[in-house]
């Protein structure tokens, strides 16, 4: 928690100067972000060895969840939180490198579809069990009932955002 101290001080410091700040949902904001942080560098490390940076990660392991490692260029971008002109060089790049193809939907010219190639599968068979390794042992200290509890409660969350 040392890495959050000097922010956790700045935030009681706000609530000493207004008292009406809601200090403790603003705790969890800057703690999620802290998070989001120290996930995204344990990623990047684990995706060192691939040559791949995370969105080209995110890319790849969306494909490769998806049915028939199939996706629309549109569903792709949602999925992975890009805007459709980064995920555009994003794919640009994966397609260079032979780990992906882009075709028409038969049936339907106007929408791309992206497809794993042989290549970006075997590519993320090889990246994903080294990120889990990474992610999970961020989760080491819970077991798996309150790790179950915080998916919940971010879930939660995340509905109450979309409301």
């Amino acid at each position: 928690m040392s890495g959050f101290a000097a922010t956790d001080k700045r935030l009681h410091t706000i609530e000493t100067r207004l008292p009406a700040f809601p200090l403790d949902a603003m705790r969890l904001i800057r703690l999620t972000y802290h998070l989001q942080k120290a996930l995204r560098d344990k990623t990047s490390i684990a995706l060192k060895p691939f040559d791949l940076a995370e969105p080209a990660y995110m890319v790849l392991a969306v494909l490769y969840g998806s049915p028939n490692e199939t996706s629309s260029a549109s569903d792709l971008s949602e999925a992975c939180y890009e805007k459709p002109a980064n995920l555009t060089r994003v794919c640009d790049d994966l397609k260079a490198r032979g780990l992906i193809h882009r075709g028409e939907k038969e049936g339907d010219r106007r929408l791309v579809m992206i497809s794993l190639t042989d290549a970006g599968r075997h590519l993320i068979e090889q990246a994903l069990p080294q990120v889990g390794k990474q992610v999970a042992s961020a989760f080491d200290g819970l077991n798996k009932t309150q790790t179950r509890q915080f998916a919940a409660m971010c879930e939660q969350v995340l509905a109450a955002l979309s409301a």
